[in-house]
C-alpha cells in the first residue's frame, strides 16, 4: 500500500482547516451607546399677570336741583271732588284729606317729598294748561258714542239678516212642496189653488229678499263708519300733542312754584 496519497489527502485537509481558521474575521465590537442627553433645565414659569384694579365706584349722584326732571305725579282736585291726575289713583283720596273746606288744591310729589299749592293764580294756570286736553277728550268721547251706536245698528242688522235668511229658507221649502203637488196632475180647482199659494209665497219671498238686501247694506262697513274712524284718528294725534304740551308746561310751572315758595310741604 502506497502511503503517499493518504498523506497528501491528510495534508490537504489540515491545510484547508488551517486556512479557514486564519481567515475568520472577529466580530466587530458593539458601538458605544451614545451619551445621555443632558437634561434641559426646567422652563421658568411665566409670572401671572396681576388682575387690573377694580375701577373706583362712581361718585354718589349729587342731590338734584329742586323741581328738576319731574315724574309728574300730581293731583288737581276741584271743589266738586272731580280730579285731574297723573300717577296712582289712590292719591286722590289722600289729597282729599289735605284739602280745606272744599277748596281747589294742587298736590304733587317730587323727590319723595309731597307738596301742595293753594295759590289761586297758579291753580288757574294749571286749569288753563289742561283745558285743551279735556276738550279733546270730550270730543273723543262723543265721537266714540256715535261709533258705538252705529256699530250696534250694524250688529242688529246682521242679526236681522239671519232671521230673514231663515224665513226665506222656510218659504223655499213650502214653494218646493207646492210645485211638487202641482206636478202630480191635480184637478183644475186644485191647480188653481196651488198657483194662488205659490204666487203668495213668491211675493213673500221677494219682500224678504228686499229686506235682506237693506239689512246687508246696513250691516256692511259703511262710509259713515270709515269717516268716523278717520275723525277719531285725527283726534288721537291732537290728544298726543296736547298732552305733551300740557305736561311740559306743568313741569315748568311746578318748578317755579317750588322756587318761589308757592309750593309748600304737604301737612
Amino acid at each position: 500500500m502506497n502511503p503517499t496519497p493518504v498523506r497528501a489527502v491528510a495534508l490537504f485537509l489540515l491545510t484547508a482547516l488551517g486556512s479557514g481558521a486564519s481567515t475568520a474575521q472577529p466580530a466587530p465590537p458593539a458601538a458605544p451607546a451614545p451619551p445621555a442627553a443632558a437634561a434641559s433645565p426646567a422652563a421658568r414659569a411665566t409670572p401671572a399677570v396681576p388682575a387690573p384694579p377694580a375701577p373706583p365706584a362712581p361718585p354718589a349722584a349729587s342731590a338734584r336741583a329742586v323741581g328738576d326732571s319731574f315724574d309728574l305725579n300730581y293731583v288737581l282736585l276741584y271743589p266738586d271732588d272731580h280730579a285731574s291726575m297723573s300717577g296712582d289713583a289712590r292719591d286722590v283720596e289722600h289729597v282729599k284729606k289735605l284739602r280745606r273746606a272744599g277748596e281747589m288744591l294742587l298736590w304733587f310729589r317730587d323727590g319723595g317729598q309731597e307738596y301742595v299749592v293753594r295759590d289761586p293764580a297758579v291753580l288757574k294756570q294749571v286749569e288753563a294748561l289742561w283745558r285743551p286736553v279735556h276738550e279733546i277728550g270730550s270730543a273723543q268721547s262723543k265721537l266714540g258714542e256715535r261709533m258705538s251706536h252705529l256699530g250696534e245698528r250694524q250688529g242688529e242688522a246682521g242679526a236681522y239678516q239671519g232671521v230673514l235668511g231663515a224665513r226665506l229658507g222656510a218659504l223655499a221649502v213650502r214653494e218646493a212642496a207646492l210645485e211638487l203637488r202641482a206636478s202630480s196632475q191635480p184637478s183644475a180647482a186644485e191647480r188653481a189653488d196651488l198657483e194662488r199659494q205659490l204666487a203668495a209665497l213668491q211675493r213673500q219671498r221677494q219682500a224678504l229678499e228686499r229686506k235682506l238686501a237693506a239689512a246687508h247694506r246696513t250691516a256692511a262697513p259703511s262710509d259713515e263708519m270709515a269717516s268716523l274712524g278717520r275723525d277719531m284718528a285725527a283726534l288721537g294725534h291732537k290728544m298726543n300733542a296736547a298732552l305733551h304740551k300740557a305736561q311740559t308746561e306743568l313741569r315748568a310751572l311746578l318748578r317755579r312754584s317750588l322756587a318761589n315758595g308757592l309750593a309748600t310741604p304737604a301737612r
